[in-house]
């Protein structure tokens, strides 16, 4: 993946159409929504972005609103060929956006994650299905960049999912240099494993009562100035630095409210050992 400061750029009307070149934003104005995740970041991690007390009471919130998006996560997770017993479950948070029947399907999960409050809300949520299944759920705390090479040794035969956490790794770093580098480096370490992943590639303001784009289903990882243009929206679009991360998997593109007014682009896509 090709290192790129350009985090947010601006597509804006020009006639009827819309421009057909992505132009820099001032990087000093952020969105409201920007503005919020970079506060929350700066604290401890039971106030993080991705994560943490806030995140929570914003998922029971607009839980409903989100079943659209959860759905077609299950759909997709449905059809994921992992071929394995047991899952690395990277980041899930509480599982908000997880089915359940796809987490049962396992032996083992071992799940690792920063937030002091995903385990216990993990288990509220599909704890007694995963137990009536005899599904065995362990959890670390860590970092998942800083532990990865270890998990990896250590859970050699484990399918991997990242559960809708690696878009959100630019808001727990201090520069966006950084945040690519890590970034960058996942496709090698994870090279000749079976692991999967949905992510934000971008995120704009949408007008609350705007309808949500249709899904989109690519060959390959699709470049996030295409996608903007694809999905028609002025105003200042957010990257989540996750562009090439699937590199040449085939991709679906799920549209998803997390709040009124604000739509993410998630990236859903998997590799398996001959990819």
């Amino acid at each position: 993946m090709a290192v790129t400061q350009r985090h947010r750029f601006e597509l804006r009307a020009s006639g009827i159409g819309f421009g057909s070149r992505p132009c820099l934003a001032v990087p000093q104005l952020h969105s409201p929504y920007e503005t919020m995740v970079r506060l929350d970041s700066t604290r401890c991690h039971w106030m993080s972005p991705g994560g943490g007390l806030l995140w929570h009471l914003r998922a029971l919130r607009y839980r409903l609103h989100w079943r659209p998006f959860c759905a077609a996560v299950a759909q997709w997770l449905a059809a994921w060929p992992h071929g394995r017993e047991n899952l690395l479950l990277l980041g899930p948070s509480a599982g908000w956006c997880l089915p359940t029947a796809f987490l049962t399907g396992f032996r083992t999960i071992y799940a690792v994650d920063l937030d002091p409050l995903a385990p216990w809300l993990f288990n509220h949520l599909h704890g007694s299905s995963l137990r009536r299944a005899g599904v065995c759920v362990n959890w670390q705390r860590a970092d998942i960049f800083d532990t990865l090479v270890t998990l990896l040794r250590d859970y050699p035969e484990h399918a991997i999912l990242f559960g809708n956490m690696l878009g959100q790794h630019r808001f727990y770093c201090s520069d966006i240099a950084s945040a690519e580098a890590n970034l960058q480096c996942l496709t090698r370490q994870l090279q000749g494993r079976v692991w999967a992943s949905f992510h934000d590639r971008l995120s704009v303001d949408w007008p609350a009562g705007r309808p949500a784009p249709e899904r989109l289903c690519a060959p390959c990882s699709l470049p996030s100035d295409q996608l903007a243009r694809h999905f028609s929206s002025t105003g200042v679009w957010t990257d989540h630095l996750t562009d090439g991360i699937m590199e040449d998997s085939e991709c679906l593109y799920l549209p998803w409210h997390l709040l009124p007014g604000r739509l993410h682009l998630v990236e859903a896509a998997w590799r398996t050992d001959s990819a």
